[in-house]
């Protein structure tokens, strides 16, 4: 098994980190995960340059190869809530699936992207709501043909203000019931 973690954390040692690592734990042994840090990373964002209007896939070259190269079974998407949104730099790696949407309507080009799986986590602290980062990320793993359920697949500490995501009790159960549900 293969898994794509996307994280939008500016923090190695954060409380995004702190659940991504536990998630990790909780899958088997030999899973191999690939890790894409939308802060380090060479992803740039869309630039509306039309290629994908006329061409198959994206004029711009860079670590973006590694989301399109398809070859993971699950798909995490990981993020500090910023104004109640995924933050930035991870919201540009989002927009470079434009692409997807235009060689479909311009090119009747269709995603072949093959099935896998999507958790979504989402940290942070303040009283915003993640109903922006939850649409922005069910939409993402639409586009990447990632199977969702939020009600199973989401892991989330929205009090970090208060309470520091590794005291979270709550935490450490999402994340059982998100990988049990991933793994059956």
């Amino acid at each position: 098994m293969k898994a794509l973690i996307l994280n939008g954390s500016p923090h190695n040692n954060g409380d995004t980190a702190f659940v991504i690592n536990k998630v990790k734990e909780r899958f088997p042994s030999d899973t191999e995960f690939d890790e894409i840090n939308a802060y380090k990373d060479d992803i740039k964002p869309c630039i509306d340059c039309r290629y994908c209007w006329k061409n198959e896939g994206c004029s711009i070259k860079d670590n973006m190869a590694v989301i399109l190269k398809d070859d993971y079974d699950v798909l995490i998407i990981a993020s500090p809530i910023y104004i109640s949104y995924v933050t930035p730099p991870l919201f540009s790696v989002f927009t470079r699936l434009n692409y997807i949407w235009s060689n479909k309507y311009f090119l009747n080009i269709s995603n072949n992207m093959k099935k896998k799986k999507g958790i979504l986590i989402l940290v942070g602290g303040g009283n915003g709501s993640p109903d922006n980062a939850i649409d922005i990320s069910v939409k993402t793993f639409k586009k990447l043909n990632a199977e969702f359920d939020l009600q199973k697949d989401y892991i989330y500490s929205l009090n970090t203000n208060t309470l520091p995501t590794k005291d979270d009790e709550e935490i450490i159960n999402q994340i059982d019931r998100t990988i049990s549900h991933i793994l059956n």
